[in-house]
């Protein structure tokens, strides 16, 4: 009988052990919001945290272009949502800078940390039907350091 309920016991443990790791990551990551305002810029992040990278429109954009991912490195960073015009709330954090060019005209995309490492994120602010041969109006590059 003692072996029984040991086993029983040991049982419970071992399922109590898996739904809490099994919550843990179902949990929402941590969001980390960095303004790329510069040509390069850099943030660091831990594993399993997302970057909501924000970007802010060239003055005077034209309304034909958008913000195109051009490399990352993917073992690092896994693309969650690409680039995309921001969100009211996400525009207010851009208007905050004070090297903001134009309220209102942020891009935003997401991407979720695998592992630690280091992944280069190069952005090009292009027309959006491009061709190829086309020359960015801007670029931006954004060194991710995850921990």
């Amino acid at each position: 009988m003692p072996a029984m309920t040991l086993k029983m016991l040991l049982s419970f443990i071992l399922a109590g052990t898996l739904l809490t790791v099994a919550g843990a990551r179902a949990a929402t990551p941590v969001v980390i919001t960095h303004v790329a305002d510069g040509a390069k810029t850099i943030a660091t992040i831990r594993a399993t945290e997302q970057l909501r990278i924000l970007l802010p429109a060239p003055a005077a954009a034209p309304a034909d272009h958008e913000w195109q991912i051009i490399s990352n490195d993917s073992r690092i960073l896994r693309l969650t949502s690409s680039p995309r015009p921001a969100t009211a709330a996400e525009n207010a954090a851009v208007t905050d800078k004070a090297t903001s060019p134009a309220p209102g005209s942020a891009w935003a995309t997401t991407f979720l940390a695998l592992r630690p490492g280091r992944s280069v994120v190069r952005l090009a602010f292009v027309r959006a039907v491009n061709e190829g041969g086309e020359t960015p109006l801007e670029t931006r590059e954004i060194t991710v350091n995850v921990r």
